[in-house]
């Protein structure tokens, strides 16, 4: 069976990447570090990242990010820390031990006398708020670039090639036509960078920032001047791109594509090098697809079990200490009268919602797997014809006398809700700390929810219609749900925890672990001289 052009183009970049890891396996001169002062190191990066929710695809970039923040702070941040940062990542197990060649030691200082060069430019240039807004936006740029670097995305971005290629002529835009060719592209191409390889923002900052200004890999002085004065229109730029009001669209448009290109994403990177015969063969693709995905069923279940139990831990925990610190002495020592029924309540509410919450979550049918599997043979073996219809604009009256219609409308759902909520409350007799405790917890668990709920979906593509009772159900919980993202976003950025491990602890800590590894070095030195003095 004739394989499709773009899976073809896909076979020769797979070859040409599996030379290059060929060729780097045989580098001889690599970055070592000691096992023993390894587990110390993987065990704090562990504990700080209980304190402070990220995909675990994004811990190794936040690790340099985190790391040359703090230097930047301390006025540390030289090129020549670059062994120490590589082989930080590598104690931390964000990267192999004696994998990383030697040479990339130099490449990242390179990097960061590049981004040094300009912010000593940015310095003289720019004042005020918007240069801490520069400088945070840069540091997380550079180490984006460090760790794509350490860890190339080659394969990945080669399937997301593979995808746009396909996809930029099937997908049809229906509702604006101001918007342009060009723009229509790059919106699809970050759509599918966050929807295949789950990039965020700064990921996406780092790649538009090479795309627009290529040099910039490679930048001279020049170059890096250039960049320092046109900087507000460089970022101003980027992030017009990253918030376009297309976008959440186009990803929703294009999520039975994105699903078989996961799934091609995976076979790469399960079947390495053999990835060729396999596509050669396809029953034996279908074979293989089809135990996948219900491996990453199997996998997608476990993970919402995990995300359910530690969010009803936590959850329970954190109540429970609020009841204990706030909750109980308010009531004894100010009302003078404790409510064991609503102290009871609060404890138990919130973890039960979330447990009866993620317990209706369904499995994914059989009828979804053929989908998927029709799906990733029409790309493979056949042209995909079919369109892909996206409607940019959601269809209601956009005049001013409707959108105050609509807004005034909202805002009486939200008071309808929340009021209700609020009346039955007071007819429990809540005060107003054990209510407002009441409100944080279910409107947080409600948002929470939601999140494990659409990891149940990243691999559906059957199409499901709306009951009238899930309608309802989602309408009324609308506003709860939107106050719950509100204070996730407006409080993520408030946590002392992971304040105190950065800026507190971590310095001194990963002091004392290099010194105890260079200490190791000199014992087993003088072990060998003892053991060698006696033959």
């Amino acid at each position: 069976m004739k394989i499709s052009e773009e899976i073809i183009l896909l076979y020769k970049k797979l070859e040409q990447i599996y030379k290059k890891r060929t060729l780097l396996a045989q580098e001889e001169n690599l970055i070592e570090v000691e096992e023993i002062a390894s587990h110390f190191s993987a065990l704090y990066e562990k504990l700080r990242n209980t304190v402070d929710f990220k995909e675990v695809h994004l811990l190794r970039r936040f690790a340099i990010e985190r790391n040359i923040k703090r230097r930047f702070i301390m006025e540390s941040l030289k090129p020549n820390i670059a062994r120490a940062l590589i082989e930080d990542l590598v104690r931390s197990r964000y990267l192999p031990n004696k994998i990383i060649p030697e040479y990339r030691v130099g490449q990242v200082e390179r990097i960061i006398e590049k981004y040094n060069e300009l912010f000593l430019l940015m310095n003289d240039m720019y004042h005020g708020d918007e240069i801490k807004q520069y400088f945070d936006w840069l540091i997380a740029v550079e180490a984006c670039e460090i760790d794509i670097l350490l860890n190339p995305e080659d394969i990945g971005d080669a399937v997301i090639e593979a995808m746009y290629q396909i996809t930029k002529s099937r997908i049809k835009l229906k509702g604006d036509d101001d918007l342009n060719i060009r723009e229509k592209n790059l919106q699809l191409y970050i759509a599918i960078h966050k929807s295949i390889v789950k990039s965020d923002d700064t990921i996406i900052s780092f790649h538009l920032l090479n795309l627009f200004y290529d040099k910039w890999l490679n930048a001279d002085d020049d170059t890096v001047k250039v960049m320092a004065s046109h900087l507000p229109e460089i970022y101003k730029n980027i992030q017009y791109h990253l918030k376009h009001p297309y976008q959440r669209s186009i990803l929703k448009a294009i999520k039975e594509p994105v699903v078989t290109f996961k799934i091609l994403h995976e076979l790469i990177l399960n079947h390495g090098s053999d990835i060729t015969e396999l596509l050669a063969n396809p029953d034996k693709l279908e074979a293989e697809a089809k135990i996948l995905i219900n491996k990453k069923y199997k996998s997608i279940r476990n993970r919402i079990s995990r995300a359910s139990v530690r969010a009803i831990i936590y959850i329970f925990i954190t109540k429970a200490l609020l009841a204990l610190l706030l909750e109980f002495p308010y009531e004894m020592y100010v009302i003078r009268h404790i409510n064991y029924t609503n102290l009871s309540i609060n404890i138990l509410f919130p973890p039960l919602l979330m447990f009866l919450i993620t317990l209706t979550i369904k499995p994914l049918s059989k009828r979804n797997t053929d989908l998927i599997l029709e799906g990733l043979h029409n790309v493979v073996y056949n042209q995909p014809e079919q369109s892909i219809l996206c409607q940019l604009k959601t269809r209601y009256n956009k005049n001013l006398g409707y959108q105050v219609f609509y807004y005034f409308m909202y805002a009486v759902l939200y008071i309808v809700v929340f009021g209700a909520i609020i009346y039955f409350l007071r007819k429990l007799h809540f005060n107003l700390l054990s209510g407002g405790i009441f409100l944080f917890f279910l409107t947080a668990v409600s948002f929470f929810s939601i999140r494990i709920r659409s990891t149940a979906k990243e691999l559906m593509v059957e199409k499901k219609k709306e009951g009238l009772l899930s309608f309802f159900i989602n309408f009324f919980a609308l506003p709860i749900v939107s106050a719950g993202r509100w204070m996730s976003t407006k409080f993520k950025s408030i946590n002392l925890f992971a304040f105190i491990m950065d800026y507190i602890i971590e310095a001194p800590f990963k002091l004392f672990v290099a010194a105890f590894e260079d200490w190791l070095g000199f014992m087993k030195e003088k072990k060998e001289e003892v053991f060698h003095d006696n033959q």
